[in-house]
């Protein structure tokens, strides 16, 4: 079955493994679909995406629509596809291309459907302290993540674990899973669930409001938030004129009042409890851990306010 023709739809570093799975397991990827080239602040240089370089590397047809419309549908039809593979392409595919390929549209999702439909399922995952969370190989229709699925593998939230550390293992396990799926779905030997509705919960996109830290929440809410925000967009607070934002930190008791720095170890008080910064980025510059920040900003002592 490895004669089938593959396109990939995927932007990120971490959708890069399944497609490179794909790739080299030996299936015929007949074209790379990515988010367009984007011009980042610092000199403003265009950069491609992880996976558009990696196809580039390969040699493999790249395609970055501006809008996945009618106009782009042409060329989608023209690579012939047998099967499309989605995982974190970051736009809406419409019916229309769906209809495409013989065996359809198969996105990779990561969560356990339907569970966190929606944009961030990691991050809600982590944020709502979930103990487990997991994998889902679903059919793709045209609403948003409620296809038939066609297998799941479930994965462990450890407390220690952030939202880079869970997507990594996402990452990573999904390679194996839609390998095996693949080899079974195209001999018509998966058989299609579809989900139950009345279980669905939805991750929705992360706002930038709500990155900014509310010290007037506990510990333990914060302390999530970070975990599950990391790397991106990550918590953060605003000091004296500057935005900082907090990587890495750990719940800790002692209390006072919040939002006040309580220990020169960097603990600053939450409505109940504290926590203690242990990474830590200043805008415009590299993250730093709290030893070496404590050390080149004096202005962050005992009883300051780090919402003034």
């Amino acid at each position: 079955m490895k004669n089938k023709k593959i396109v990939f739809f995927g932007t990120p570093d971490f959708s890069l493994p399944p497609l490179k799975t794909l790739y080299l397991g030996g299936y015929e990827v007949v074209g790379v679909y990515t988010q367009e080239p984007k011009k980042k602040s610092r000199g403003m240089k265009t950069k491609i995406t992880p996976v558009h370089e990696w196809a580039n590397s390969q040699l493999l047809p790249v395609f970055t629509p501006n809008l996945i419309d009618s106009n782009s549908l042409e060329e989608f039809k023209s690579l012939k596809p047998d099967i499309a593979i989605l995982f974190a392409f970051g736009k809406i595919i419409p019916q229309s291309w769906l209809d495409v390929p013989l065996f359809g549209f198969i996105n990779i999702h990561a969560s356990l459907l339907p569970k966190w439909r929606g944009a961030a399922p990691i991050q809600r995952a982590i944020e709502n302290n979930d103990s487990k969370t997991g994998i889902t190989i679903m059919k793709m229709n045209n609403k948003l993540d409620e296809g038939p699925i066609l297998k799941t593998k479930e994965i462990e939230i450890t407390p220690l674990m952030n939202g880079e550390d869970l997507i990594n293992i996402i990452s990573i396990e999904s390679c194996s899973l839609l390998y095996d799926v693949l080899k079974n779905y195209f001999k018509g030997m998966v058989i299609l669930t579809d989900q139950d509705a009345s279980k669905a919960s939805y991750a929705h996109k992360i706002s930038k409001e709500e990155c900014q830290i509310n010290w007037s929440e506990t510990n333990h809410t914060i302390n999530q938030k970070i975990k599950a925000f990391y790397p991106y967009p990550a918590m953060w607070f605003s000091f004296e004129g500057k935005r900082y934002k907090i990587l890495k930190a750990k719940i800790a008791e002692k209390t006072g009042e919040m939002g006040v720095i309580i220990d020169n170890e960097l603990i600053i008080a939450c409505g109940q409890g504290s926590i203690q910064i242990n990474e830590i980025q200043v805008e415009g510059k590299s993250k730093m851990n709290s030893k070496d920040f404590i050390l080149g900003y004096k202005n962050f002592q005992i009883g300051k306010n780090v919402n003034a």
